[in-house]
């Protein structure tokens, strides 16, 4: 067989990849079931946040325009500290993926116990949850590889919605790329965010905190994978989130 004729597949690193994806999709559905049923607040979405910011200045409710505005703030500030976390192991010439996964695990489980015994505000913790959405975000949402639910719920759908389009329309002009297997990637990242909104608000139903707890065992799972995967584990650093 000639070397024209030999297909190389690019792997993704572990956390690219449509699984992993998926994962963290229903992560943040779950960290938004949590936020949003208690304060109003999404912990991910903040588009939803600023529209949310005008709604209520409309309004006249400076307490839920600062409640927003808090989760606004509280997601960049974990945003702005993760980029300095992994130009930092950058410049060491390590990964960060395993730490980042693991400081995720141990808050979120101790924002899941603080809500349980309600020894902490209900605004606070959802800051802090806010916070860790936005370490999340810039630690692994990336446009190249796979791009996931934690922040572009709406590029999702237009990227599912496009590649349905260019697998439909491939008799109209084919541009001989693969349509439908990363477009069904792309819809099960949507289906994990909604399922993790879902599933979280009835968790909460049950026991207050339930949805945070759940969502630091998928983070668990996926730190384990991190740790045992001998193929390259970080997101690639080449797009990063705005």
């Amino acid at each position: 067989m000639s070397s024209s004729t030999v297909r190389t597949p690019r792997p993704y690193p572990l956390l690219e990849s449509a699984p992993a994806a998926a994962a963290l999709a229903l992560v943040s559905g779950l960290l938004n079931a949590w936020t949003f049923g208690q304060i109003g607040t999404f912990a991910t979405v903040q588009s939803g946040n600023l529209l949310s910011i005008g709604y209520f200045m409309a309004e006249g409710d400076p307490s839920r325009v600062l409640a927003a505005a808090a989760s606004v703030l509280s997601f960049a500030l974990g945003s702005f500290l993760c980029t300095l976390v992994v130009l930092w192991r950058a410049r060491t010439g390590r990964g960060y993926s395993v730490e980042v996964l693991l400081c995720e695990v141990i808050a979120l489980a101790a924002l899941a116990l603080a809500s349980v015994t309600g020894a902490v505000g209900p605004e606070w913790i959802a800051g802090a949850i806010s916070f860790v959405a936005g370490v999340q975000g810039n630690a692994f949402h990336r446009e190249t590889g796979m791009l996931y639910g934690n922040i572009a719920v709406t590029s999702v759908i237009q990227m599912a919605a496009s590649l349905f389009g260019r697998a439909v329309g491939r008799r109209i002009a084919d541009d001989g790329e693969r349509h439908l297997r990363p477009a069904g990637a792309y819809l099960a990242v949507l289906v994990a965010f909604a399922a993790g909104g879902g599933l979280g608000f009835s968790l909460n139903l049950v026991w207050e905190g339930l949805s945070l707890a759940l969502a630091a065992v998928v983070l668990l799972a996926l730190w384990i994978a991190a740790v045992h995967t001998r193929s390259n584990v970080d997101p690639a650093q080449n797009a990063p989130t705005p």
